[in-house]
């Protein structure tokens, strides 16, 4: 009897495990992180590459999906896409109207919709 009560509370934790194991083991946010990369165009000092390939999952199990940057209006979006600054890639060559000091944010998210908290660096661009 004691081994099909412990059968028993075995097959109710596994089943537990399977179906709300959101519950017992939640879905850490990923932590965004990302480097301003100059000079990546010789002919235009003004283009400025921005790498999250720094970002991970603590969790080890999930991928980042979403890269959600916040870079002002006066700035022309490159690559990957010409319209969005939400992409499915690591990297975004932009393109600064002027020498200044700039601003950029980025926020991450995983697969499983866990975001990060927004991580912003400033940084000096002048042509040199």
């Amino acid at each position: 009897m004691k081994r099909a009560k412990r059968l028993g509370l075995l097959l109710v934790l596994v089943g537990a495990l399977a179906v709300g194991g959101c519950f017992l083991f939640p879905n850490l946010p990923p932590e965004a992180t990302f480097d301003p990369i100059f000079n990546t165009d010789p002919g235009d000092p003004l283009v400025v590459v921005l790498d999250a390939s720094a970002s991970t999952d603590p969790d080890g199990d999930e991928t980042i999906e979403l890269y959600w940057w916040s870079f002002g209006e006066d700035v022309t979006i490159i690559t990957p896409l010409e319209w969005t600054k939400t992409v499915s890639v690591d990297a975004l060559t932009v393109r600064y109207p002027v020498e200044g000091t700039y601003t950029v944010k980025l926020r991450v998210s995983d697969v499983e919709g866990a975001f990060s908290e927004q991580v912003s660096e400033t940084f000096q661009l002048v042509h040199e």
